[in-house]
């Protein structure tokens, strides 16, 4: 009788056996495998991004590839890789609009940061939410961070980044109105910058220090302030050298100045253009459209209007949204549109109510107010009044602007901009 696997149960049972462990051994090779090229794939994406960092356009088009990366680097806890992914690609995600994935990955490299013991860099990827969120116009939500930051910074002993998060946190306490604050804190941030030797970085405060000198009525030292801080900007930091030159055509701009104005912002435009600041591209097309409009070249404006609509509702911008809609208006009340230009002048106080820059509300109030006064419409009017009055008041708007001459001149200038 033959002893073949047919007839013996147990020659039959060891085959079986041998079987599964061939089997599990060829999985753990394809796993094993898998594993090697999704490392390999993930270390090559990580490559092209630093290596192309700067190639806003390509990294753009590769961006499915990039985040898939970046995903499976979180799923498997490559924690370096998320760190390294984040330092690489945030400038690219925060400048052209990236908001999702950019919250997203911060929030992934801060738990990367956590789990590697690297406190700093969970606080500063806490300083940038701070600067997403900023940015969208969640100013109250942006400033208690700044705050928390410059707290765990200055624990940390890295007093220059602490001055970042607090000069950060003078321009969202500017936004919701509390100018004689947010002054405190950049001066105080100009001072100890200055005592540190940080002296290219006091550029930064300075163009801040610049915009709260301006909303208080001294144009004259609003301009040797900026022009203070393109003196002293490195000439690599073209985002900064790009804001100067927006206020500027803003200045030129609210002195009747329009050749200056226009000069000024194309000069900020182009350099925005060359980095890619979607944000203060809208920003400064918007102005530039302003420009147009009261050069009476109403078909140019309503052009470059909506060629910046196009790129802030991409961004979901929601303050630059605002005041375009505002510059629309304006834009529409000249050519006689009452209606259309009252339907967007609501449409820009609700996005001021929800970001509580009351400020705006109420000033854009004052201009719906005369709106409905100008068609007859006395109830509406009405209404509107008293509740931009509501807004005003109980922002404590009304001792900070209203009885400063000055002050009061200037924020109604940078509302009217020259209707």
């Amino acid at each position: 009788m033959s002893d073949d696997a047919s007839g013996n149960p147990s020659c039959a049972s060891e085959n079986k056996v041998m079987s599964v462990l061939k089997e599990s051994d060829s999985q753990l090779e394809n796993m094993t495998f898998f594993h090697q090229a999704l490392d390999k794939a993930i270390a090559y994406r990580l490559s092209f991004a630093q290596r192309e960092m700067q190639n806003h356009h390509l990294l753009e088009r590769e961006m499915p590839n990039l985040w898939e990366a970046i995903r499976q680097s979180y799923q498997h806890q490559a924690w370096e890789q998320v760190s390294a992914f984040r330092d690489v690609l945030q400038p690219f995600l925060d400048l052209r609009g990236y908001w999702a994935q950019s919250l997203t990955l911060n929030e992934w490299a801060c738990e990367a940061a956590q789990a590697l013991g690297d406190a700093v860099n969970a606080v500063r990827w806490t300083h940038d939410r701070a600067d997403i969120l900023h940015q969208r116009g969640d100013y109250r939500e942006a400033e208690r961070l700044y705050q928390a930051c410059e707290e765990a910074y200055r624990a940390l002993g890295e007093n220059a980044m602490a001055l970042k998060s607090r000069l950060k946190r003078s321009l969202v306490v500017r936004a919701q109105g509390k100018v004689a604050e947010a002054e405190h804190l950049c001066r105080t941030t100009i001072s100890e910058a200055s005592d540190l030797g940080l002296d290219h970085w006091v550029a930064h405060p300075l163009y801040v220090l610049a915009l709260l000198i301006r909303d208080q009525g001294d144009l004259r030292k609003a301009e040797q302030c900026i022009v203070e801080s393109l003196h002293l900007a490195d000439p690599n930091e073209i985002e900064l050298i790009a804001h100067d030159y927006h206020f500027l055509g803003e200045l030129a701009f609210l002195r009747g100045d329009l050749a200056q104005a226009r000069a000024h912002l194309e000069k900020s435009l182009q350099l925005s253009q060359q980095i890619g600041i979607m944000r203060r591209i809208g920003a400064t097309q918007r102005l530039l459209g302003d420009v147009a409009r009261v050069e009476g070249r109403y078909e140019e404006a309503e052009h470059i209007y909506n060629e910046a609509l196009g790129i802030v509702t991409q961004l979901g911008d929601r303050p630059v949204l605002a005041r375009l809609l505002l510059s629309k208006a304006k834009l529409l009340i000249r050519r006689k549109q009452a209606q259309d230009a009252t339907m967007l002048l609501k449409g820009a106080i609700s996005i001021y109510k929800e970001i509580g820059d009351a400020r705006s509300i109420g000033g854009i109030s004052l201009l719906l107010l005369w709106q409905h006064l100008r068609q007859g419409h006395c109830l509406q009017a009405l209404g509107v009044g008293v509740a931009a009055f509501r807004v005003v008041l109980s922002s404590g708007l009304l001792l900070r602007v209203l009885f400063n001459l000055p002050r009061f001149r200037t924020w109604w200038s940078l509302l009217t901009s020259l209707l």
